[in-house]
């Protein structure tokens, strides 16, 4: 679409000078190539979705050099001028978060091995958000005119070939993207300094389902989907809803959330706190070749912030691994396989994350994201085996909402979770 190549009104084509600088390869410096005199969409790279525009772009030059590719996501005000002011707020106050992790935390996370896109050109129209946190009241509209021009342009270098994404994953491929998220976990563990920075300039909590960012009416919302659920579903599996709690569980879920969002909102001082990357679905990690040696990529840090990093991993296996990848002991293969990558990535002599709180901190990360899950996609009335059909073959949608199976087991392992916590007595 060829909006994508204007500037953040909208209107204005992106001009070649800002193309040139775009061109050059780093993290900063003068660009020392050939002027940019064209630019192109490379075909079948364009995506767009209700919240970013983005695409790898082709930018030709003269003298017959070959052409530099850069990779461009987009996200502006006046692409969301048909939403109410809070929810064109909370999307772009997310490109600000992605805008900073890779202008102020960037080079950092290069030096200290996190595999990331280096950034070419930073764009950004901001001011009109205000207050720096996502959760941070919205305000006041500003006037047509403040954000006629609000957004931000990333011009990343793109990931090389012989990457690729997909969902779902299978237990190998799992282990090279928990791989990646380790070594950002690692990268900034503990690291009071960054965390302080972190929590100040990014997503106080992260996480793309951190209830402190949500909408209110999510939680509301919980006790009928479930309701509806169990109706729905009940006939797929009768011997699931009637285990102990199954059938209450969106009454739970409800009452619970408040106090499990609590115990994973890390402080920079905290042990065991880290640099979550708060979005870690299978779509936002590039992997390798099998066999190459090479890390996975991250991309997509709209919802980074200070957390444990279980809840990257809570949210990676429930959302992209097959139900029976997790049966039979798969699921603790693959938790114990991060804690693994973990301590390798943070080296020789590093103080242990130990295996029963990180377990905690799983469980915990599921219960979280499970109320997310319920109050957000579930709808009453209109989750059905139709509907997971519909979405079968778009793999940014988590494995919970394209295949009853995945439904099913992950509802089960949110029970059978919640049923740990209450049985401590600790809670609500």
């Amino acid at each position: 679409m060829a909006d994508l190549l204007t500037g953040l009104d909208g209107t204005t084509p992106l001009d070649l000078e800002t193309l040139t600088r775009a061109a050059a390869a780093g993290l900063a410096g003068e660009p020392n190539i050939p002027a940019v005199t064209g630019v192109a969409i490379v075909d079948g790279t364009e995506n767009r979705f209700p919240t970013s525009h983005s695409a790898l772009l082709s930018l030709s030059s003269d003298g017959g050099s070959e052409p530099h590719l850069v990779f461009l996501k987009k996200v502006t005000a006046a692409a969301m001028a048909h939403k109410p002011w809070p929810d064109r707020r909370r999307t772009l106050a997310y490109i600000r978060t992605e805008l900073r992790v890779y202008e102020e935390f960037g080079a950092t996370l290069l030096e200290r091995g996190v595999p990331l896109p280096k950034p070419r050109l930073l764009i950004s129209q901001l001011d009109a958000l205000g207050g720096t946190e996502v959760a941070s009241p919205p305000g006041d509209e500003p006037s047509e005119e403040a954000l006629r021009e609000c957004g931000a342009l990333l011009f990343l270098e793109p990931v090389g070939a012989g990457y690729e994404q997909g969902s779902p994953l299978a237990p190998e491929r799992a282990a090279v993207a928990l791989a990646a998220v380790a070594n950002l976990h690692a990268a900034s563990w503990e690291d009071r300094e960054l965390l302080g920075r972190a929590a100040d300039r990014l997503q106080r909590h992260g996480g793309a389902y951190n209830l402190s960012i949500r909408n209110p009416a999510e939680l509301t919302k919980i006790r009928a989907n479930w309701e509806s659920f169990v109706a729905t579903f009940t006939a797929h599996d009768p011997e699931l809803f009637s285990q102990p709690g199954m059938l209450t569980l969106g009454e739970r879920l409800e009452r619970w959330a408040p106090w499990v969002a609590a115990q994973l909102d890390a402080e920079p001082t905290d042990a065991h706190a880290t640099l979550v990357h708060g979005d870690f679905k299978a779509m936002n990690v590039f992997l390798p070749a099998e066999g190459s040696g090479e890390k996975a990529v991250l991309i997509d840090f709209a919802s980074t912030g200070v957390g444990y990093g279980m809840a990257d991993v809570a949210m990676h296996l429930n959302h992209a691994i097959l139900p029976e990848d997790m049966a039979g002991g798969g699921e603790e293969r693959l938790l114990d396989g991060y804690l693994a990558a973990l301590k390798t990535a943070r080296g020789p002599g590093a103080a242990e994350y130990p295996r029963e709180l990180a377990l905690r901190h799983y469980r915990l990360g599921c219960v979280d994201y499970g109320r997310f899950v319920v109050g957000r996609f579930w709808s009453a009335g209109k989750t059905t085996p139709d509907s997971f059909a519909a979405k079968a073959a778009s793999p940014n949608s988590g494995l919970w909402n394209r295949r009853v199976d995945a439904a099913l087991a992950f509802a089960a392992r949110i029970n059978r979770y919640l049923a740990v916590f209450e049985a401590e007595g600790a809670g609500p």
